[in-house]
């Protein structure tokens, strides 16, 4: 009898055991070659992306289907980041010197409005991201000498500059890079994080209450004229930095770091497979397990014990990614878009 309830609770902690996740890849159709640089998910069935051309997608069915949209004026417009708030309604950034850098609302089927013009010359919009269905934020090069970031609390229908009060003093050219939408990331209660670069620049600019003061966290990442923090990612307290040097496409060099304490302190991680700057990032828990996703023009690599080991996903060239619990998505050059999901 003894003999045969231990092999029940041993079969018991068997099936209670953790699986480990492993993910997989679906390359999926979409109606565009234009570069997808921004991703944005919604549910688990809606999701949008956007990029070049004044162009942007949007599926209803976990990618199996996208409709295609454009903006009126046709193709001089770059959305390089993109914010959905239902499977009709996303705010649309585009990126570019000056007027070219704008901020849209847009219901589908073929509302628009237009928010906010860059009317600076200088300026450069890079990234956009909101805490709910009403505060948001921008980021963008530095113009003069404080960051230049916006806010909005009506859902992205107004911007107005924050506050430099309490906030550190731009570094000379220092900026975000508009690769992948994700130079700023929100947080839970007010938090966000900034990740720059640029003209030897590269640290965190950090805020918990919605943007009213912020503090500034060096990166470990390598620095350069074109090089610093790309993308920054978080889940609760641990956080992923990717960036490396644009300048140099097939070198390895620090371009990946782990926080676990929100922000305030960063390790390197171990160099990942992938060589080249990483554009995108993004970082995921599922079933008490972190698992972290980078990308850029030569891969798309994952880490499951915060860069200690990596692993290869695919080798084509990818700008953004976002994960949301076990499923997500990267997309790139050519309308490319992959479906990533985590399974046991």
């Amino acid at each position: 009898m003894r003999l045969i309830q231990l092999i029940g609770i041993a079969l018991i902690i068997l099936g209670c055991a953790k699986k480990e996740m492993v993910p997989r890849i679906e390359r999926l159709e979409t109606p565009t070659e234009a570069l997808l640089q921004a991703i944005s998910i919604v549910d688990e069935n809606t999701v949008w992306a956007s990029g070049h051309d004044g162009s942007f997608v949007g599926s209803k069915d976990q990618g199996k289907t996208w409709q295609l949209f454009e903006h009126p004026t046709g193709d001089t417009l770059q959305f390089r980041d993109i914010h959905a708030f239902s499977e009709n309604s996303v705010i649309l950034m585009s990126a570019g010197p000056g007027p070219l850098s704008r901020i849209f609302s847009f219901e589908a089927p073929d509302q628009w409005q237009e928010n906010f013009v860059m009317t600076d010359s200088l300026g450069f919009l890079d990234c956009i991201d909101f805490w709910d269905s009403q505060r948001g934020i921008a980021y963008g090069d530095a113009i003069d000498k404080y960051p230049y970031i916006l806010l909005t609390s009506d859902g992205g229908q107004t911007w107005s500059r924050a506050d430099s009060v309490n906030m550190p003093a731009a570094g000379k050219g220092e900026g975000g890079f508009a690769a992948s939408g994700t130079c700023v990331t929100t947080g839970e209660d007010g938090k966000a994080w900034i990740a720059t670069g640029a003209s030897g620049n590269c640290r965190f600019l950090i805020t918990e209450d919605y943007g009213k003061s912020w503090k500034e966290v060096n990166s470990p990442l390598i620095t350069g004229e074109a090089a610093g923090n790309t993308s920054v990612s978080f889940i609760d307290n641990i956080g992923v930095v990717t960036g490396g040097d644009l300048l140099k496409p097939t070198e390895y060099t620090d371009n990946c770091a782990f926080s676990e304490d929100g922000g305030i302190t960063w390790q390197l991680s171990n160099q990942p497979n992938t060589v080249g700057a990483f554009y995108g990032s993004t970082i995921t828990n599922v079933s008490d397990q972190i698992f972290a996703f980078v990308c850029g023009p030569k891969g798309l690599d994952y880490t499951n014990d915060l860069g200690q080991t990596w692993s290869t996903l695919d080798t084509l060239n990818y700008w953004a990614l976002s994960m949301k619990g076990n499923f997500g998505y990267a997309s790139g050059i050519d309308g490319k878009i992959l479906r990533i999901s985590l399974q046991p």
